[in-house]
């Protein structure tokens, strides 16, 4: 039996997006602005991306 996956997943986007937005910006601001914007957009749309791959590959088998 496969675990199907949690719906709450993808709502965690925003908040990881929050998070490394600010951690980028407190630990890594030499890279400035972009490194944040790429920082927050990759946090932000991990969890979305790995719910869609995860529903596929259950509803595949």
């Amino acid at each position: 039996m496969k675990m199907r996956p949690p719906t709450w997943l993808p709502w965690l986007g925003p908040v990881l997006a929050a998070g490394a937005g600010a951690l980028a910006g407190e630990y890594w601001l030499g890279g400035g602005f972009w490194v944040v914007l790429f920082a927050a957009l990759i946090c932000g749309f991990a969890p979305i991306i790995g719910y869609r791959v995860w529903k596929r590959l259950h509803h595949r088998s």
